[in-house]
């Protein structure tokens, strides 16, 4: 088993780099790509979208990939190691490398959901990841809110997995008319992804929308920050590694 997840492993990563992710709005793609690039960090980095409709399934039997999960709508079974949850709009699910996952939706209206699946430049680091906690499932109404001035914010995890250093995500929620923060610069490459609202991204230098559903990718070292123009608070996944 040592020896065929080393194969796999080998042959996922060794795949040619894919062309350099521009920074800017990508749109939710409801059955197939989102975006697929390279960047800093990743050689490979694809964002796709999903819809189970009701009775569906998907699973994924444990290959060398490193994959993330966010439950964009509906009702949804998680079966990972032997357990089974049942999760809802917002939840996550992070899949480590050689561990096996089963979807199912278990509503009665279509379920929609994301899939991030990437590899790092660096060789990946199975023990890492394993070290630094299991695969794991998050429920949306587990996820502690804190408020502040601005909205609030839910501060999911930062940790080490196989492909990244760091892995770091948390939700904001922004009140109409505020911005994030000033225009600023990291060296982390970010993913914003918008579940619900408005708003409006500077990039670069360039104001670019980004609504329910979009997802903005921005570049290491690219000046960003966003601002709500809705009238009504709007939520989003603020998504880092390294």
């Amino acid at each position: 088993m040592k020896l065929l997840m080393l194969f796999f492993l080998v042959n996922f990563l060794s795949a040619e780099p894919l062309k350099p992710l521009p920074s800017g709005t990508y749109p939710w793609e409801p059955s197939g790509t989102i975006f697929a690039g390279s960047g800093p960090v990743l050689s490979s980095h694809v964002l796709k979208g999903h819809m189970l409709k009701a009775g569906a399934a998907m699973t994924y039997k444990g290959d060398a990939a490193e994959r993330f999960f966010i439950i964009k709508k509906g009702a949804v079974a998680v079966t990972l190691s032997a357990t089974t949850y049942n999760i809802e709009r917002g939840s996550v699910i992070l899949l480590l490398p050689g561990d096996e996952l089963s979807l199912g939706n278990r509503g009665s209206a279509t379920a929609e959901l994301y899939e991030m699946v990437y590899a790092s430049k660096a060789p990946a680091d199975p023990g890492r990841g394993i070290k630094a906690g299991a695969s794991f499932v998050m429920n949306w109404n587990d996820m502690v809110f804190k408020a502040h001035d601005k909205g609030g914010v839910r501060q999911l995890f930062d940790r080490k997995t196989a492909m990244f250093s760091r892995f770091d995500i948390h939700i904001t929620t922004l009140n109409p008319g505020l911005s994030s923060h000033a225009p600023h610069t990291h060296k982390n490459e970010e993913i914003i992804l918008m579940i619900d609202g408005d708003a409006e991204m500077l990039v670069n230098g360039k104001a670019v929308r980004c609504d329910t559903g979009d997802a903005v990718y921005v570049d290491s070292m690219v000046p960003h920050n966003l601002t709500n123009i809705g009238k009504s608070p709007s939520t989003y996944f603020a998504i880092q590694w390294n």
